[in-house]
């Protein structure tokens, strides 16, 4: 399918499949361990419950880097961080992610989307990510184009969404507001989503969201 014949599908409420990896204690209270030592902004009450939770104000697109939804799946199923090296200074938390979206565009949901998943630095706390399964070497597909366009105007209408970023352009919200990191040196480089991607996901949309800051202090809600 060309992705441009297939933007009339963005308009329709998009099927989710509710797959949802754990989110019992060990994984709520490695969450707030991960927010105690990263977050300027996020606020803790003492109730568990209630510090998982976020109002979600960010999407951010990413890529799996693997081969299939259920890799992904299975990655962000444990509550504990493993093999990654890049990221392990940040804590013990697992990378986790609110949606997986495949190669044919299926949409899985494997978290509630005001649970704080680790999956981008800086915006845990405020945002939603959506995974699709793919990678650099594997481009995304134009069925995923179309499922996330569907899945970004659903969510934007259940949730008070003021921007949509890739994963490569987090670091644009540093200055911004939403932007909490109490350590100045935990970044990475990320090339996720793609430009095609993004340009395509953004030219289907037919609801204003914003695009990642270009000069963060002046964006500033």
């Amino acid at each position: 399918m060309n992705w441009l014949l297939g933007m009339s599908l963005a308009f329709a409420k998009p099927e989710i499949v509710d797959w949802p990896v754990p989110f019992a204690q060990e994984r709520k209270a490695l969450t707030v361990a991960y927010l105690k030592e990263h977050s300027l902004s996020h606020p803790l009450s003492g109730e568990l419950e209630k510090d998982v939770r976020m109002t979600p104000r960010v999407i951010v697109l990413h890529w799996t880097g693997g081969g299939s939804a259920s890799s992904a799946w299975h990655t962000f199923a444990s509550p504990t961080l493993h093999g990654r090296k890049d990221i392990s200074s940040g804590g013990a938390l697992n990378v986790g992610a609110h949606f997986i979206v495949d190669r044919k565009g299926k949409i899985f949901r494997i978290a509630e989307e005001n649970l704080i998943m680790r999956h981008c630095i800086g915006l845990n706390h405020i945002s939603i990510g959506i995974e699709n399964v793919g990678s650099a070497k594997k481009e995304l597909t134009p069925q995923q184009v179309d499922a996330n366009i569907a899945l970004i105007e659903d969510l934007a209408k259940r949730y008070p969404i003021t921007h949509l970023i890739g994963h490569s352009e987090y670091r644009s919200f540093e200055g911004h507001p939403y932007f909490s990191e109490k350590n100045p040196k935990y970044r990475t480089i990320k090339p996720d989503p793609g430009a095609q991607f993004l340009e395509q996901v953004r030219a289907g949309l037919s609801i204003p969201i914003k695009a990642a800051p270009k000069g963060a202090a002046s964006d500033a809600e």
